[in-house]
């Protein structure tokens, strides 16, 4: 079955070609970091070997270059769909055509970062620590949009079932992330000398004190509630324990008992990728959350801006370096091995407690900012 000249398809479903694209594009950057230092052995990627016995700095270096080879992918198609709302616009074809063009060019910038010097792309590991802070914080906002408008979904229909629904899993997301809790304290915590890894975690239960408190309280956004709650403390409980597996290994502070699992290690590691894809495509099309798709009204109105989409994936691209490398650029080299470093640590707690300080402002704003609409 061929195509048309454009190959163009649904804008529905471009995203899952644009998912499935970045899916491989993260996945032949692990396998190259992991196992393609034998293959990587030429200028300019060697020149970044020191100790002839080390060359774990190659598969480190062809992260790098996938990473920028996409970033400049995606940047393209913001720039060229840059202003797109409506499906009369001709330039709508870039993000939902030509497909085979699109591959060879995604492929060709990849295999044009190959022949750049190191210097180059140590450049961009540095700029792709901002990019990648952007990227957290949009996704932060998303995620709260999301669980605000769960909250509201279900508060609307005045049902039996909604309000089981709310309860059931309020309880449970609070009472999940204490039963949690009570496991990073024995595994992360086990002796007061780990003062750092005591405060990490109880400082996710006293910000939940907060906002749980500020939640049922009359000075509340009328649309939150004990369930957005349960959900942030969730998450920032999710995020906290991320960023006490991210702790260098070898530690007495640190999981050995749990990292040693090798299952648990190959499962986390799967998560992660495909939760960075997925999250990053529902990312694209959450424009809404940032008051960006208010069209004419009209049914020639895009669901979702093709522009922002894009922004969310070079972001992303960004993001995707630091998860095979680490904050700190040094490397998270062997099998699995995802996040790791006292720089991911350290970045996973900062969006933990950012999470929960922009909830808080989004239950207080509307008292604060009377003139506003929230």
């Amino acid at each position: 079955m061929g195509c048309s000249p454009i190959c163009e398809v649904p804008v529905k479903y471009s995203q899952y070609l644009y998912f499935i694209g970045f899916l491989l594009t993260t996945i032949t950057s692990w396998l190259l970091r992991d196992y393609g230092d034998g293959a990587l052995d030429f200028s300019p990627l060697n020149a970044c070997i020191i100790d002839p016995n080390d060359t774990s700095c190659l598969g480190q270096q062809a992260v790098r270059r996938i990473c920028f080879g996409t970033f400049l992918f995606f940047c393209l198609h913001f720039v060229l769909l840059l202003g797109v709302t409506s499906t009369t616009n001709r330039r709508l074809a870039i993000h939902t055509g030509f497909w085979p063009i699109k591959f060879l060019l995604w492929g060709g910038l990849i295999g044009s970062t190959f022949a750049m010097s190191n210097t180059v792309l140590d450049g961009f590991a540095q700029a792709a620590r901002v990019f990648s802070t952007f990227f957290i914080v949009l996704q932060l906002i998303i995620l709260l949009e999301f669980f605000y408008w769960i909250n509201e979904w279900l508060l609307e229909r005045e049902s039996r079932a909604c309000a089981v629904v709310l309860a059931g899993g309020s309880f449970l997301m609070i009472a999940g992330s204490f039963v949690g809790i009570g496991f990073m304290y024995n595994y992360y915590a086990p002796s007061s000398s780990c003062s750092l890894n005591i405060w990490f975690i109880t400082s996710t239960i006293l910000f939940f004190l907060l906002y749980a408190a500020i939640s049922v309280s009359p000075i509340r956004n009328k649309s939150a509630g004990l369930f957005t709650s349960a959900a942030v403390f969730a998450y920032c409980s999710y995020y906290c324990w991320s960023a006490l597996n991210s702790e260098p290994a070898g530690g007495s502070c640190t999981a050995s008992s749990v990292g040693a699992n090798k299952v648990v290690q190959i499962l986390g590691f799967v998560i992660a990728i495909l939760a960075l894809g997925i999250s990053t495509m529902n990312s694209g099309v959450s424009s809404q959350a940032f008051d960006l798709d208010k069209g004419s009204g009209t049914d020639k109105d895009l669901q979702y801006r093709p522009d922002f989409f894009h922004a969310m994936y070079f972001l992303a691209s960004c993001y995707m370096l630091l998860l095979l490398v680490g904050w700190d650029l040094s490397g998270s080299g062997g099998d699995f091995n995802i996040d790791q470093g006292w720089g991911s640590t350290w970045v996973k707690m900062a969006a933990s407690w950012l999470c929960a300080l922009l909830y808080c402002w989004s239950l207080i704003a509307h008292r604060v900012l009377r003139d506003r609409e929230f």
